[in-house]
This record gives structure tokens, sequence and C-alpha cells, in this order.
């Protein structure tokens, strides 16, 4: 009795595992028009547009389908993203449910409310995912086909509405109304670190460690010795689950810096907040650029090119994390990072 319950347990839990390893579609169509698929972008990105792609994707969708991605305003899916795997039965419509046309039409989307750097990322990191797959077997809540598209309230020009775009190790959310834009929270990760597509090496999130060890680099000795909070490397203390969480600032204080220093900081905030598309983009970090002398910087574990760091950029508006984790054995090959904006969090000052 307790082996066939077991098998039972098995069989619900894992129905994807054969099948998948038997079909001839594997790798995932997902993973297919990622790879291949160039998705088409607006000359210029205006909340018409964005609201208009948005209504394309949803337009392209059956009954079913429509139901799981289009989401109340006020969902209280929106909340609960997650980087862990597997999450199971979610809100949103999954990719591996989509067919090839919907698919374009779901990249045309993340394309268009995206800059080309952020769809880099909505793009890569689901492909970096499809290399975690055991000898082409299906896991549950691994590779590109278990991402999920959610969209909340209805996409318009100037009422507000929403659109999140997550699974292992990615959760973007956006909000949307009129002219405003927020970014906040965003999850980006990656494991493995780079892989190889079509003869060329991608890093879903190159950069990232190189910046801010620059930014380190060009404080003074004084300053770095202030920035620098332990001798090993920390972790993300506002990631999943943790919406409205503000630590406390530590490390240097960023009132003194120089031009220089703040041309340093500036490059690191721009690989944050250049997912979002411009102008939106470009007013983000105007904003930011007037709260410098109000931002913190900490740094933990060495200072050195390939070393084993964490750091967090913290403002009244910002909260930029970013760690190497253990899991996988190589703490260089699995990349965690977090942007938010504790006072606009999914939007929630737009149009205020």
């Amino acid at each position: 009795m307790k082996l066939r319950l077991h098998l039972a347990v098995l069989l619900i839990c894992f129905p994807l595992i054969a099948s998948a390893q038997n079909s001839p579609n594997f790798p995932s169509l997902p993973s297919e028009v990622l790879s291949n698929y160039s998705p088409k972008t607006p000359q210029s990105v205006t909340p018409e547009v964005m609201a208009d792609q948005a209504r394309k994707f949803l337009g392209s969708l059956n009954d079913e389908l429509r139901g799981q991605a289009a989401l109340s305003f006020d969902s209280p899916e929106k909340s609960k993203w997650t980087n862990v795997p597997p999450r199971g039965p979610q809100g949103g419509v999954r990719l591996g449910d989509l067919n090839k046309n919907q698919l374009k039409l779901a990249s045309d989307l993340l394309a268009t409310v995206l800059s080309p750097q952020g769809y880099g990322k909505a793009r890569n990191i689901p492909l970096a995912d499809d290399r975690l797959l055991r000898n082409g077997e299906r896991r549950p809540g691994f590779g590109a086909e278990d991402y999920w598209l959610a969209i909340f309230g209805t996409p318009s020009k100037s009422e507000p509405w929403g659109l999140q775009f997550d699974g292992h190790h990615l959760a973007i959310n956006l909000a949307f109304h009129g002219d405003g834009m927020s970014l906040s929270p965003t999850f980006i990760g990656t494991q493995p670190r780079g892989f190889e597509l079509e003869d060329k090496t991608i890093e879903p999130m190159a950069g990232k460690d190189a910046a801010a060890l620059n930014f380190l680099r060009s404080l003074s000795d004084s300053q770095r010795q202030d920035a620098t909070l332990g001798s090993d490397r920390g972790n993300l203390v506002a990631g999943a689950g943790r919406d409205g969480m503000v630590p406390e600032p530590v490390g240097v204080s960023c009132q003194g810096l120089n031009e220089d220093q703040t041309e340093a900081m500036m490059k690191l905030l721009k690989l944050y907040v250049g997912d979002l598309p411009e102008p939106f983009a470009s007013r983000r970090l105007n904003g930011l650029s007037k709260e410098v002398s109000q931002m913190s910087f900490g740094w933990w574990g060495p200072a050195t090119d390939g070393g084993d760091y964490s750091y967090r950029l913290q403002g009244p508006s910002l909260i930029i994390e970013f760690a190497g984790q253990n899991l996988g054995g190589d703490p260089h090959n699995h990349l965690h990072s977090m942007y938010r904006d504790p006072s606009n969090e999914y939007g929630a000052k737009l149009g205020k």
C-alpha cells in the first residue's frame, strides 16, 4: 500500500518528466523561440504603444489562457513572485502552454516594455535556466517553459496597469500609469553565469560585479574602509517575500563623492535602472542623481577581480543588492541581484 501511494505521489508531482524526455520537441518551444526570434520593437516607446502591445498579446490567447494571463489590478498574485522553484500553479500564463505565434507576441511585448538591456535579461535568463536541466530531463520549475507572464488590470495609456514576468532566477515587476513607469521590485539572477548560444558567449548579468568593484576602487582609502563591512560575502536581505522591508543603511555615505566617483556609481545604477526603456530609464536615473548625497554603499568580501563578494547600494528610493550563491559549488557561477524602490513598490506612487 505504501509503495503504491509513493508511486502515485510521484506521478502527481512529476507528471511531465517522462513525457518531456520522450518528446521530439524537447528542448521546449519557448527555448526555440527565445533563441531564434528577433522581436519587433517600436521606434519610440510611449504609454499607448506599450498598452497596445499588451492588448495584442492578450488578443492572441483563447479564453482559458486569457483567463490565466489577465488578472485584476489588485490581484494578490502580484506579490507572490519567488525565485525558488518549483512554485507550482501560479498567476499568469505559462510560456510552455503558448504556441509559437503567442510566444512571439509575448517576446514583442517584453521587448517593448523593456530596453534592449532589459529584454536581454528576460530572454537570456530562461535560456540559462535550460542548462540546469539534467541530461535533457524535465525538472519542475526549471527551464524556459516554466516562466510566467501576467498582466494586471486593463492595459491603458492613461489608467494604471501592471505586468509581471517571473520564474526561476527572474521576477520583473512593471507598473504603468500614464507617463509614469516603475520597475520595482525586480529580482535578476542567473545560473550558470554564462553559456554558449550560436557560437556566442551569453552572460545575462554581465558587468554587475565589475561595475561595483570599479566604484569601490574609486573611493579613497578611508571611504573604502567605511564601505567594507566584512571579510565574507553576505546575501540579499530584501529579496522575495520581503516587500516593505527597508534595511538600515550601512557602509560609506555617498554624500562626499567627487565627480569621478559619482560617475562610477551612476554606471553601476544604469545596469539596473537601464532595464527600463527610454525615456523612462533616463527619468529614473535623473531622479536618483539628485539623491546621491543620501545614499550609502556597503561591501562584503574581498575587493579583488573574481572575488567572492556582495554589495548593497541604498537610498531613499533605492535598494540594490548583489551576491553570489553557494548552491552549485561556485558563487561566481550562481548570481542573485535585487532592485527595489521602497517608495514605489508595484508603482504605488505613480499618478499621485
